[in-house]
């Protein structure tokens, strides 16, 4: 994310406020951008049908079309994305970026195919008709390769771009889905899929220009970073189990009374994952501000120690610049957990003012306070496994993001069960294991020396995998 990162790093450190607002501004697009434009999109749709008073099982339909596509893209591709990262980010560092192109495409490419595989099978025995099929496929597809592309935007340096991208999908939905509904009547969930595809379509064409052109030499290993697969196992674990751990607590209420089953096709629980859907909007804040400050305060603490340490300063001005380190990243969490903290009031206050307007019970509305509060803990969680990550404690990371994931979900169906209480199982999950964060990040800090002059390899020698091996075998890699 060094393009992003350098021009955030620009803007932030201008003095007047409108510099700085709009390095937050672009953080924003780059961080979380696709996923608000998704909720955004989503719910502006929701509205526009029940405005037009659209039969409910097509407003139904399309929710529970529109939900799976969003949870489940974000889990076969979560994987991915973090064994992309790291691929791309050692390629441009080790001046090979003419690798980069070819993952982009060799990444797409086996997200489709796994997908279209998915899809057949959930669709097999469905009653739903074949043309609702196709597009709810083609509406998944397209949000499983923009969150891929997602990955390589943050390695371009014109941002206004990727803004211009996004704003024109929006415009393109909007008027599609308009014409299609309040001029020709058609007030179908196909209607809607087909004006969401057609703008989302155009982003993705967009984004896909723009990173080819950035990079432009494509030498054709398409499959290349597979080996990062073995190098890095548990960088693929951790994205795996991160998007699982976001939505844990959603499916183990499927597996409860207050699931409904839509078409005999869509397992979902409205009763829950509502109130969940808005409560997790809080935890947005938190993650453009670790883009914010990671890019920037934080970063520079980071690169001052590591580079003191490669071109041989001595110890002492090592330990000043370790100790530096330390009290910047104290004092950005700190800041991160106070201003998450004044968010998740905010929207303690907004919920209860605002949500029964939407039609939300009692019971869904002290769900949403539960959960806001739970995503405060977990915005801390995801903020500590991120750092671990900086650290390359890949290992530590994925213990403390497994451990919230089996603990949601258990503890979900244990208040469930025990209490009839929603809500309950993911709060104490994320008590949990930001405690458990907490232990690991400062064990880990404590052990920075002998990872760093004790744990590394006296001299590097770079290993043959057994999937570059494969690879070569059936001709995908060059000799």
């Amino acid at each position: 994310m060094a393009g992003i990162g350098f021009q955030l790093k620009t803007l932030y450190d201008q003095s007047h406020f409108f510099g700085q607002l709009r390095a937050y501004g672009y953080s924003t697009i780059t961080a979380v951008g696709p996923m608000l434009l998704t909720i955004l999109l989503i719910t502006f749709s929701r509205e526009w049908l029940l405005f037009l008073n659209a039969p409910s099982r097509e407003i139904t339909i399309f929710m529970a079309a529109i939900q799976y596509a969003f949870i489940f893209s974000q889990i076969i591709t979560g994987g991915f994305v973090f064994i992309i990262s790291r691929y791309v980010a050692d390629q441009t560092f080790i001046e090979k970026e003419e690798n980069v192109l070819s993952s982009m495409f060799g990444t797409i490419g086996i997200i489709v195919f796994l997908g279209f595989i998915s899809t057949i099978l959930f669709y097999w025995s469905s009653p739903l008709p074949l043309l609702f099929k196709l597009l709810s496929y083609l509406f998944f597809t397209e949000l499983s390769i923009i969150w891929i592309l997602s990955m390589y935007v943050s390695a371009l340096k014109d941002y206004k771009k990727i803004v211009k991208s996004y704003l024109i999908g929006v415009l393109v939905s909007t008027i599609i889905i308009w014409v299609l509904t309040a001029l020709l009547g058609y007030l179908t969930a196909n209607a809607i899929l087909f004006g969401l595809i057609a703008g989302f379509f155009i982003i993705l064409i967009k984004l896909m220009h723009d990173i080819s052109k950035y990079f432009q030499v494509n030498n054709k290993q398409y499959f290349h970073f597979l080996t990062y697969l073995e190098k890095h196992p548990y960088l693929f674990l951790i994205g795996l189990f991160y998007y699982v751990g976001l939505y844990a607590h959603n499916l183990a209420v499927w597996f409860g009374d207050r699931k409904i089953i839509v078409e005999e096709t869509f397992v979902m629980a409205p009763y829950y994952d509502t109130p969940v859907f808005y409560a997790y909007l809080s935890i947005l804040p938190a993650l453009i501000l670790f883009m914010v400050t990671v890019e920037t305060t934080f970063y520079e603490a980071y690169k001052k120690y590591y580079g003191r340490i490669l071109n041989g300063f001595p110890l002492q001005d090592i330990e000043n610049a370790k100790n530096e380190m330390y009290r910047v990243l104290k004092h950005e969490i700190l800041f991160m957990s106070q201003v998450q903290l004044l968010v998740a009031v905010a929207f303690l206050f907004l919920g209860v003012r605002f949500l029964p307007f939407l039609g939300m019970t009692q019971d869904q509305i002290d769900i949403f306070m539960i959960v806001v509060l739970g995503t405060w803990f977990l915005s801390l969680i995801i903020t500590f496994f991120l750092i671990l990550l900086y650290f390359d404690e890949k290992k530590a990371a994925f213990w403390l993001i497994g451990s919230y994931t089996i603990l949601s979900f258990l503890l979900t169906l244990l208040f469930m069960g025990l209490f009839n209480q929603y809500g309950g199982g993911m709060f104490v999950a994320a008590i949990i294991s930001l405690y458990l964060g907490c232990r690991i990040l400062i064990s880990r800090l404590n052990e920075i020396d002998y990872t760093t002059f004790c744990s590394q390899p006296i001299v590097y020698k770079e290993k043959i995998t057994r999937v570059e091996r494969l690879l070569k075998r059936f001709g995908s890699l060059e000799e």
